[in-house]
C-alpha cells in the first residue's frame, strides 16, 4: 500500500525472522513442557505517536493468554507478558534470552507478537535496514533521529536472529507468531484510512532504501527485490500475520468492528482474531499441523476480504525436517509428533461460484448471473466485479486484482465463466490422506511477485502420488503446467520437495505481462489418472473446449486417494521502463 508521510515518522508493521521447533527426537522428552512470552505493544512511549496507539494488543495478549491456560496446557506460570511500558526494546531481548532459563531442552517456547512493525520492504521507510529482515517496534521507540531509532527497533537480524539461533541450538522447540505486517512493495492498495480503519504500520519519513530500485548494468529493473537469504535455523517455524508486501489490519474502530466482527466482540488485530479462532478449534477440526493451521487462517481472512495473508516460514524448500506437518503445538496437545492431522482441505466446495457485484450496471449484471454454475451475491463473494464507468476490476476475494478491463471485454466473462468450470469440476477433498503441501519459493513473498522477478512452485507429498499443477491465467485460459512432458508423469516421492518447473534458475517462472491473478490448482493421485496420457502440455485451452470436457470427465472417474490445493499467484508490473533480464 502507499505509506503515509509525515514530517518525522514513518513505520509498517513486520518481521522476517522465524522461530523454532525441533526434531521428532526431541518432541519425544516426556517431561516436556510449554512456555510462553506473549508480548503487545499498543501505546508507545513518545506522545507525538499518540495518534498510531492501536486498541488491539492488549486484548490479543490477554485472550492468547486465556487459550493457552485454559485450552492449550500452559500453566499459568510458564506464560510470561510483557505489555505497554514492559515491552521495551532491552525488556523484550531480556525475556526472550530468558526463555532458555525458564524450559528445558525438549520444551516448546511460544513467542507471540503484537504491534507496530516495520521492514526494508517499505519503499518509503526511513531506516537502511537490511533487505532479510524486519523489526518489531517496542514501546520506547526513540526516533529523534535515525541514529537513536535505529539502536531502539528490535531489529530481526540483528538482535532477534541470535537469540532465536542460541534457542534453537540449546534444544528448544520455538514458534514464532506476529501478528505483524511485512509492508513492501506498495503493490496492495489497501485504502482502510478512508474506512475509518487502521493498519498496525507508522508513517515516518521518507528515504529511499534501494530495494525498490535494483540497478542491473544500465538499465534499472524497477520494484525488482534480491532473493531472500538461506533459511537461518535448522528446525524453525514463523506463522506472520501478512506477507513481506502487505500490511495488517487492526481491528480497534467501530467501523473495523461493523465490517469485520471478531470472535469475541472484542478488537483485536485481524490475524490474531484468526489465531484464537484456530486455537479455539473454530477453523480447524481436530488435530493439525502448523502448515494446516496456516492454510485455515489464509483462507478465513481471504473469506472476509481482508487484504492480509498468513505465512509459514521455512517454506516447503527449505523445510528439509518436515516441520510445517507436525502437529501444532503437540507437546502441550499431549499429540504424537508428526502424527497425520485431519481437517477439511482448504479448496471451497462449494458447486456454485459466488461472485460479488459493486456498482455493476444492468447489463453486465445480467450476463454475469447467466453464466453457469456462478451465483450473485451480497458479501464474501469468491470473486468481485467493480465497475466504474466502461472501467471494470475483476477482484479475488482479499481484493487481489485479478484483472482490469473494459465492461465489452469478452474475457472478463471468459475468466468467469473458467473459474466456476473449476469449481464444478476439480473433486470435492474433505480429508488429505496424501499430506499434499503446496506453495510458491521464495515462500516469503506471499505468492506475490513483481515483474521480472522469478519463482517456482514447491510440492512436497507424505506419500507417493502423481502430480498435477493446472493454471487458470488472467484472461480465462486454462493451461496444464505439470507434467508437461512423458517423464514428468512418473509418481513423485514422498518427503521430497519438488521445484516446478524445475530448480534450476533458467526453468523458473519469469513475471511478465500480463498481469494480474492467476489461479493454480494442484492436485496429487494416489494412482496415475488414465487422462495423463492425454494431457497436452503447456498449450492453451477454454473452458468451454474439448480439452476442459475430457479433463471433467477424466476428474469425475479418479480411482484411489486425491488431493487438493489451490495457490492464487499474484503478479504486478514494475514501475518505469523495464527490460527483464
Amino acid at each position: 500500500m502507499t505509506a503515509v508521510q509525515s514530517p518525522r515518522r514513518f513505520f509498517a508493521l513486520a518481521l522476517q525472522i522465524a522461530a523454532l521447533l525441533l526434531c521428532v527426537s526431541i518432541h519425544g522428552v516426556a517431561s516436556a513442557k510449554n512456555v510462553a512470552l506473549l508480548i503487545g505493544v499498543g501505546q508507545l512511549k513518545d506522545p507525538e505517536l499518540k495518534d498510531h496507539e492501536l486498541g488491539g494488543p492488549p486484548i490479543d495478549v490477554e485472550s492468547v493468554r486465556q487459550t493457552l491456560t485454559g485450552q492449550w496446557g500452559f500453566a499459568p506460570g510458564d506464560v510470561h507478558i510483557l505489555l505497554n511500558q514492559q515491552a521495551t526494546h532491552d525488556g523484550i531481548l531480556k525475556e526472550i534470552s530468558g526463555m532458555e532459563q525458564r524450559s528445558a531442552p525438549g520444551d516448546t517456547l511460544l513467542i507471540y507478537f503484537s504491534g507496530h512493525g516495520t521492514s526494508a520492504n517499505q519503499e518509503d521507510n526511513s531506516f537502511a535496514l537490511p533487505y532479510d529482515t524486519g523489526a518489531w517496534i517496542p514501546y520506547d521507540l526513540d526516533s529523534d533521529s535515525l541514529e537513536t531509532a535505529q539502536r531502539s527497533l528490535v531489529i530481526g537480524h540483528r538482535d532477534l536472529l541470535p537469540r532465536l539461533k542460541h534457542l534453537d541450538e540449546a534444544g528448544r522447540f520455538v514458534v514464532v507468531v506476529s501478528d505483524s505486517c511485512f509492508s513492501g512493495q506498495v503493490v496492495r492498495a489497501f485504502g482502510l484510512k478512508s474506512r475509518g480503519m487502521r493498519t498496525r504500520y507508522l508513517p515516518l519519513r521518507t528515504r529511499d532504501l534501494g530495494v525498490a530500485r535494483v540497478a542491473s548494468a544500465a538499465v534499472p529493473v524497477v520494484s525488482a527485490r534480491p532473493p531472500p537469504p538461506p533459511y537461518p535455523y535448522q528446525h524453525v517455524v514463523l506463522l506472520s500475520g501478512a506477507s513481506d508486501s502487505e500490511t495488517g489490519l487492526d481491528i480497534s474502530t467501530p467501523e473495523a468492528m461493523a465490517q469485520y466482527p471478531t470472535y469475541d466482540g472484542q478488537f483485536h488485530g485481524a490475524f490474531t482474531d484468526a489465531f484464537l479462532r484456530l486455537l479455539k478449534g473454530q477453523l480447524a477440526a481436530g488435530t493439525f499441523n502448523y502448515a494446516q493451521g496456516r492454510e485455515a487462517m489464509y483462507a478465513f481472512l481471504e473469506q472476509r476480504n481482508i487484504q492480509q495473508h498468513p505465512q509459514l516460514l521455512p517454506g516447503i524448500a527449505d523445510d528439509s525436517h518436515d516441520i510445517g506437518t507436525l502437529a501444532f503445538l503437540a507437546a502441550s496437545a499431549g499429540v504424537a509428533p508428526g502424527a497425520a492431522a485431519s481437517m477439511p482441505s482448504p479448496i471451497s466446495h462449494k458447486a456454485e461460484l459466488h461472485v460479488r457485484l459493486e456498482g455493476t450496471a444492468a447489463a453486465l449484471r445480467s450476463k454475469i448471473a447467466a453464466i453457469p454454475g456462478v451465483t450473485v451475491v451480497d458479501k464474501e463473494g469468491d470473486l468481485v466485479v467493480r465497475q466504474s464507468g466502461e472501467k471494470v476490476q475483476l477482484l479475488g476475494p482479499a481484493g487481489d486484482p485479478v484483472t482490469s478491463t473494459s465492461a465489452s471485454d469478452p474475457n472478463l466473462l471468459k475468466r468467469i465463466a473458467a473459474q466456476a468450470w473449476l469449481v464444478r469440476t476439480v473433486p470435492a477433498v474433505m480429508k488429505d490422506t496424501l499430506g499434499l503441501r503446496a506453495d510458491t519459493e521464495p515462500a516469503s513473498r506471499g505468492n506475490t511477485y513483481v515483474q521480472c522477478e522469478n519463482f517456482v512452485f514447491e510440492v512436497k507429498l507424505q506419500k507417493p502420488a502423481f502430480v498435477m499443477l493446472l493454471d487458470l491465467d488472467s484472461e480465462g485460459n486454462l493451461t496444464v503446467l505439470y507434467p508437461a512432458s512423458p517423464l514428468e508423469r512418473r509418481m513423485l516421492p514422498n518427503g521430497v520437495a519438488t521445484a516446478i518447473p524445475g530448480a534450476d534458475p533458467k526453468d523458473h517462472i519469469l513475471v511478465i505481462p500480463p498481469f494480474g491473478t492467476d489461479l493454480v490448482t494442484v492436485m496429487a493421485f494416489e494412482k496415475q489418472p488414465a487422462f495423463f496420457g492425454d494431457l497436452m502440455g503447456a498449450q492453451r485451452f477454454a473452458a468451454d473446449s474439448s480439452q476442459a470436457d475430457s479433463l471433467s470427465r477424466g476428474l469425475a472417474n479418479i480411482v484411489g486417494a486425491i488431493s487438493v490445493h489451490q495457490v492464487s499467484v499474484n503478479t504486478y508490473p514494475a514501475t518505469g521502463n523495464v527490460t527483464c533480464k
